[in-house]
């Protein structure tokens, strides 16, 4: 094998992933090293780079390395080693790894300060929401109150009030002042692409979610919920910035990494810290430092049962199973 190639596998990656061509693929290649890939356990990977999408990484007996973009921890009995949102050190093991610095929308969020005055003047309409799913109850019920204090438009599957769901969130979010920002969930860390997708919109992102964002991003670029004791405090806030031009242009001028290098997100402008982590992990050769013990595999076996029992109880019965309960 040439020298810094790796040999290696992707799998239970996200469905709009492309096993070979994203983020994670393409940080090894700026580091320097070429993959060869593999696209089974039978084709003998050193590393098997894994998302949360499913559970095929059980086949893989090589070096495991998960990746989640949901608001998980890794499970470092099962992998090798991890990447995802949750604040760890754990032993050169785990890399913090924000999903919004993997997004088309990261680069423009950068430069949103720089867009002229005209730009953020010329948006006429009030606010949007482009949500998916009813997960949060905070979001749910921070959007029907400000949808009935003033209408918000919805652009996604949930609550849809504009004819359907829209093909570019961009390109929608692009006409307007502000954007709803809520997260799925609340936890130190977990900050998504849904603010920085609203900041490359250039709208003034409304933020819940990560207690610790202001680590993250520079407070004066966007209002943050946990600044306000209650629903009408936020809601009065945004009227206000609405009405007042300067405020407005102040919100929408500010850098969104904090000044003076003070911002956890100053690490990720580039994709340099995951290609280190990786090609770090490659230098060293294929090895196994998960829980290999006793207890280690008793672990990955009992996985391994419930999802066998999964399965099954999946499967169509039949007449005499029925009748008689048996599995």
């Amino acid at each position: 094998m040439a020298e810094n190639t790796v040999r290696l596998a992707l799998c239970d990656l996200a469905p709009d992933w492309d096993p070979r061509d994203n983020y994670l693929t393409r940080a090894i290649a700026h580091a320097g090293w070429t993959i060869e890939f593999c696209a089974s356990p039978q084709d003998r990977p050193d590393f098997v780079l894994c998302g949360t999408f499913g559970h095929d990484f059980l086949r893989y007996d090589c070096c495991r390395i998960q990746f989640s973009g949901e608001d998980s921890w890794p499970d470092l009995n099962l992998y090798d080693y991890a990447m995802g949102f949750a604040l760890l050190d754990y032993d050169g093991r785990y890399l913090r790894l924000p999903l919004y610095a993997m997004r088309d929308t990261w680069a423009p969020a950068l430069a949103k300060h720089t867009l002229p005055d005209a730009e953020f003047l010329s948006r006429k309409k009030f606010c949007n929401f482009v949500v998916s799913n009813d997960f949060s109850t905070e979001r749910n019920e921070f959007f029907e109150a400000l949808n009935a204090h003033r209408p918000v438009d919805s652009g996604g599957g949930y609550k849809n009030n504009i004819g359907g769901p829209v093909a570019d969130k961009l390109a929608f979010q692009k006409a307007y002042k502000f954007s709803i920002a809520y997260e799925n969930s609340r936890g130190p860390g977990y900050c998504t692409e849904k603010i920085v997708d609203a900041f490359a919109a250039g709208t003034v992102p409304i933020y819940w979610g990560d207690p610790l964002v202001k680590q993250e991003f520079n407070p004066d670029a966007f209002l943050c919920a946990d600044d306000y004791p209650d629903t009408d405090a936020l809601i009065a806030a945004i009227d206000a910035v609405d009405r007042d031009r300067d405020a407005y242009l102040a919100l929408c001028h500010a850098p969104i990494l904090a000044p003076g290098g003070g911002s956890r997100a100053q690490r990720y402008v580039t994709d340099a810290p995951c290609g280190q982590f990786l090609c770090g992990i490659f230098a060293k050769g294929p090895h196994l430092r998960r829980n290999r013990s006793c207890w280690g595999t008793i672990y990955e076996g009992d996985w391994n049962y419930y999802l066998r029992l999964a399965g099954e109880a999946q499967k169509p019965k039949t007449l005499m199973q029925k009748l008689f309960g048996r599995s």
